[in-house]
């Protein structure tokens, strides 16, 4: 019988059939915590596509949620359980084995993945906030824009008015002068037609 490179009395296919385990049971635990890590990623991409208004943002993000929800509802609650008993138990031999390098370097790696977990999660939650806060900080300044330009508008009209008021008046006393000028230039041919007439008048009654 074949025995391992790890010690006496340890058969290699036992080892086999131990690392054909450890690997399946591994992977369904990978793909529980990805059906996590991508659920928090389409939740943020969702929330942040709403806030922002970007209809294609929110759409990839409730994709990727449901996509998360289907690989968790693949992945059963009991094979989920399952793996993670085994990864524990894993865990266990393995720090026997190996020692207290070994389950220090165990414990280093599930630190790291669960750091990287919350930093994820973390950062969507900064993204979303960060997100809103300049949706918010747009819309005020759109919103004092708007004003602005009302009030621009409003005093443009408002001197529009005054020209045409001032025009009209203008125009009223343009029409006034002419008026009172014609009217003396009438009177002032009435006398010189009385005048010549009157002259007339004395010339044919001369003897």
């Amino acid at each position: 019988m074949l025995f391992s490179h790890r010690g006496p009395g340890r058969p290699v296919s036992a080892r086999i059939i131990h690392e054909e385990i450890e690997l399946s049971e591994h992977d369904k635990s990978d793909q529980a915590r990805k059906g996590l890590v991508d659920s928090v990623k389409g939740k943020a991409k969702e929330v942040v596509g709403a806030v922002i208004g970007n209809d294609s943002l929110t759409t990839e993000g409730q994709l990727e949620q449901a996509q998360a929800q289907e690989r968790k509802e693949a992945n059963s609650v009991e094979a989920v359980a399952d793996a993670e008993a085994e990864q524990a138990r894993h865990e266990a031999t393995e720090a026997q084995l190996d020692a207290a390098a070994g389950v220090n370097e165990v414990n280093a790696k599930a630190a790291v993945t669960q750091s990287a977990v919350a930093a994820q999660q973390a950062a969507a939650r900064g993204a979303a906030e960060q997100a809103g806060q300049r949706q918010a900080a747009q819309d005020r300044s759109q919103a004092e824009l708007d004003a602005q330009r009302e009030v621009e508008r409003a005093q443009a009209q408002e001197r529009v008015d005054l020209r045409a008021a001032d025009g009209e008046a203008v125009d009223a006393v343009d029409d006034h002068r002419l008026a009172t000028d014609e009217s003396d230039d009438a009177l002032a041919e009435a006398d010189r037609l009385r005048a010549r007439a009157d002259a007339l008048t004395e010339h044919a009654e001369l003897p």
